[in-house]
């Protein structure tokens, strides 16, 4: 029999099937095979296709936060540095699954017995709408203020339905990363206007200081006007979130631009959407598992 043992190597990880790997946790051995995992026959068939390098780093983390895009893999670790969390420091690894098999990823991590001492933050979207997108957007979207409280409940427990042991579910509060950034505060629909607005210059040439500067400033001046005009921050969010939603602005570089403003943007935690305030206290242990 041969056994390898490495402190981190992704690569190896992910070419290795994921019944022949054991995890060591806190001096504790959890191995991966059959019978000792939530994992089922369809699950470890999943992962053994699609699992790759960038994935594979969830076997080597403290914690995880998986995520369904790249803009929440790009922005979340900057965003929890500017709160005073900082990931690097919590050992907390982002993996992006994309919008398919979160809960086969996840599963790794819960055992029949004792459990793999990783917490693990599945962070979801909502599918429905917030009210008036449809005016705003193109076509008509299914409206979460359409549904009752039996069906929202109903709703949101079906995207937690994985949820057990160390791996807990953070739903978005109102729809998407980039419109729950915007309608949570106004510092927060600044940042990402700024963002979205550089996101569009990139698209043609990609802006030096000069371009910047007088980007952010239109911006700023657009904000201000709806700021001056009593426009409510729902309907600010729309239109900030409107050139992302019909693909007109790249998401992943408009996060990346809203992460370097960070730097700038002093925060507080009423700034950031409950939902991921709650996923980055629960990775850094701020909160019981």
């Amino acid at each position: 029999m041969q056994v390898i043992l490495t402190t981190h190597s992704p690569n190896l990880a992910s070419s290795t099937p994921v019944e022949c790997l054991t995890l060591v946790a806190r001096g504790r051995t959890f191995p991966l095979r059959r019978g000792r995992t939530r994992l089922t026959e369809g699950d470890y068939a999943f992962l053994t296709r699609f699992l790759d390098v960038t994935k594979a780093n969830m076997f080597f983390a403290r914690g995880l936060a998986m995520v369904e895009g790249d803009a929440e893999a790009i922005f979340l670790p900057p965003l929890a540095d500017a709160l005073g969390m900082p990931f690097n420091e919590h050992g907390i690894s982002v993996v992006n699954v994309g919008h398919v098999g979160l809960f086969r990823y996840s599963r790794v991590f819960q055992r029949a017995g004792e459990q793999i001492p990783v917490r693990v933050a599945c962070i979801r979207d909502r599918v429905p709408v917030p009210a008036g997108t449809s005016e705003v957007m193109r076509g008509k979207l299914a409206r979460w203020t359409d549904m009752t409280e039996e069906e929202i409940s109903a709703y949101i427990t079906n995207l937690t339905t994985g949820d057990d042991g160390p791996v807990k579910t953070f739903v978005s509060d109102w729809w998407t990363l980039e419109y729950d950034l915007a309608v949570t505060s106004w510092t927060m629909a600044r940042l990402m206007y700024r963002a979205v607005k550089l996101a569009s210059v990139a698209a043609r040439s990609w802006p030096d200081a000069d371009k910047t500067e007088k980007a952010i400033a239109r911006a700023d001046r657009v904000v201000d006007t709806w700021i001056g005009q009593g426009l409510s921050l729902g309907v600010a969010a729309l239109k900030i979130y409107r050139p992302l939603k019909l693909d007109n602005v790249s998401k992943p570089i408009t996060a990346r631009f809203a992460a370097q403003l960070l730097v700038s943007t002093p925060l507080v935690r009423s700034d950031v959407p409950p939902y991921l305030l709650d996923a980055f206290t629960y990775l850094c242990g701020e909160v019981a598992p």
